[in-house]
This record gives structure tokens, sequence and C-alpha cells, in this order.
């Protein structure tokens, strides 16, 4: 029996599982672990740069030495981080950044003067996004809105 027709099927087909399963594995090792690092990397970055602007002009809407304030300042936030909607909120001292990927999470303190009675509200992304300052006999109140001016 002559058998050396069938020797280069054999190597074909070896050859092409090898191959195959080479590819498999690098493409679990990228989509896997090093694409979503990466992506996760980014997303932090951009989460960092948003916090700063935000926080920058929260604090920047706060005229100094004011009593009687009614105004409202235009804030630019991305529409999403890491392809998902996020929210940022206020404890009352800071702002929080919620997103869904808890890995994207963050708190930035505020430096607001004295005269400032309390900060609260939050912002949707994907939204127009203000700052209102607004007098109230306790002092200035920080509202966080999302919406029509």
């Amino acid at each position: 029996m002559d058998n050396r027709g069938v020797s280069t099927v054999v190597e074909k087909t070896l050859a092409i599982g090898l191959v195959t399963l080479f590819v498999s594995l690098v493409s679990v090792t990228v989509y896997g672990g090093i694409v979503p690092d990466a992506r996760t990397t980014a997303g932090a970055e951009l989460r960092d740069r948003t916090l700063a602007e935000a926080s920058e002009r929260v604090q920047q809407a706060v005229p100094p030495n004011a009593t009687a304030v009614d105004a409202r300042t235009r804030v630019s936030l991305p529409a999403s981080v890491r392809g998902a909607n996020y929210e940022i909120r206020t404890d009352g001292e800071s702002l929080v950044f919620d997103h869904p990927n808890d890995a994207l999470d963050k708190r930035v303190r505020l430096a607001l003067p004295s005269h400032v009675h309390r900060v609260e509200g939050q912002w949707q992304s994907g939204g127009e996004t203000y700052v209102r300052v607004t007098s109230e006999p306790g002092g200035l109140v920080v509202r966080l809105e999302t919406g029509e001016p």
C-alpha cells in the first residue's frame, strides 16, 4: 500500500489546526485581558479629566463675597465614559463619579468658600448640565442640574 498522498493531507490538517489554536489563544488573551484593561485605563483618564473640569466649573460658579446670587453656568461633560453612561452627584462636600464599572468610581473634594451653605443635586451624562448658584438666608446653595436651560 502506498500512503504518500495521505501524509500531505495529514500535514496540512495539522498545520491548519496549529494555526487555528494559535489565533484562538492570541484572541482570548487580547480580548479577555489586554483590551478591557486598556479600555478601563483610558476610561479612568477620561474620568479624571471630567471630574477635574466639573469641580473647577462648580468652584468657578461661586462668586467670592456674594450674598444675593441667582446664576446658572453651563458645564460640558462627555456623553459616556468607557462606552457607558455615568452620573456625577454630590455628597455635600465632594463630587462623586458613579459608573456602572466600579473600577471607575471616584470622589473629588470641592474647595468652596465658607459662605456656601450646601451643595446638592446630580448630573446625568448625555444631557445638558449646569451649575446653579442661588442665595438663601443661611448662605449660597450650589445645585448640580441636568436639563434644559
